[in-house]
C-alpha cells in the first residue's frame, strides 16, 4: 500500500514537470496586447464650412440657360441651312458672352437634321414594293447650354440669345449642363469656406479629445472629403466645403 502511494506521488510530480516545463523554457509569459502609446497619438474629425453665394446679392444663384435654334430647308438648300445654323449658334454664344455669361460655361448640346416626307409619288400603287415618299423638307435643330452665375443676369442673357436668333429659351436652377458642383467658387469664397470647415473640425476634435481627458494640438494632416458644392436654393445657396482634419494631441 505504501509502495502504491509513493508511485502515485512520483507520477504526479512528473506530470507537473511536463506542464510547467514549456513556460520555464520560454521565460516569463507576457500579454500579446500592446500597451497604448502616448507619443504620436492623434484624433481625426470632420468639419463643414459654408459661405453664402454672395454677401451683397441674395439672388446670385447659378442658373443653366438652354437655348434652341430651329430652321427648315428643302433638300437642295440643306448645306446652306446647316451653315446658317452654325453661324446663328456662334452669334448667340458671342451675345451671351457680351451679356456677362462666362465663355467657358457655354457648350454646344447638339445639332440634328430631321427629314420630313410628303405623300407618296403620284402613280405609285399603295403597298407596291419599292414605293417611296418624296422628301418635302428638312428640319434642323441646334442647342446650347450656358451657366449663368446670377439670376440678375438671367433676363439679359435670355434677351441676348433671342435677339441673336434663338427660337426657344428656358432656364433651370443649378449647373445642369455639367456634373453638379464641378463649377468652382471664387478663390476668396473657397478660402473662407475652407477656413470655416477647419475651425469646425477643430471644435469637433476638441469634444472628442475632452471625452478622453486630452487636449488638441497642432494639425497633422488635412484632406477634402468632397468637391465644393453649391446649394440649389436658399437657405442652402452658398458654397459648402467638407474636410477631414487630423490633430496631434497636446503634450
Amino acid at each position: 500500500m505504501k509502495a502504491l502511494r509513493i508511485t502515485a506521488l512520483i507520477a504526479s510530480v512528473l506530470c507537473l514537470a511536463v506542464l510547467v516545463s514549456p513556460a520555464l523554457a520560454s521565460g516569463p509569459v507576457t500579454s500579446t496586447a500592446a500597451a497604448p502609446t502616448v507619443d504620436g497619438a492623434f484624433v481625426s474629425a470632420m468639419g463643414i464650412g459654408v459661405v453664402p453665394a454672395s454677401a451683397s446679392d441674395p439672388f446670385a444663384i447659378g442658373q443653366t440657360l438652354y437655348v434652341s435654334v430651329q430652321s427648315t430647308a428643302d433638300s437642295a438648300g440643306l448645306q446652306n441651312a446647316a451653315d446658317e445654323m452654325v453661324a446663328r449658334l456662334g452669334a448667340i454664344k458671342a451675345a451671351l458672352v457680351d451679356a456677362g455669361v462666362p465663355a467657358d460655361g457655354i457648350r454646344l448640346q447638339g445639332l440634328s437634321v430631321n427629314p420630313m416626307f410628303g405623300p407618296s409619288k403620284p402613280g405609285d400603287a399603295p403597298g407596291q414594293k419599292g414605293q417611296t415618299q418624296a422628301l418635302s423638307s428638312v428640319n434642323l435643330n441646334g442647342s446650347l447650354s450656358a451657366d449663368v452665375p446670377s439670376i440678375r443676369l438671367l433676363i439679359a442673357a435670355m434677351n441676348a440669345a433671342t435677339a441673336s436668333g434663338a427660337t426657344q429659351v428656358n432656364a433651370n436652377s443649378g449647373k445642369g449642363g455639367v456634373p453638379f458642383g464641378i463649377v468652382q467658387p471664387s478663390v476668396s469664397d473657397l478660402a473662407k469656406a475652407t477656413q470655416g470647415a477647419v475651425a469646425n473640425a477643430r471644435t469637433n476634435a476638441e469634444a472628442l479629445a475632452a471625452a478622453s481627458g486630452r487636449k488638441v494640438g497642432a494639425i497633422r494632416s488635412i484632406a477634402s472629403s468632397q468637391l465644393p458644392m453649391m446649394g440649389c436654393c436658399p437657405p442652402n445657396s452658398g458654397w459648402t466645403v467638407q474636410v477631414t482634419v487630423t490633430f496631434d494631441f497636446a503634450p
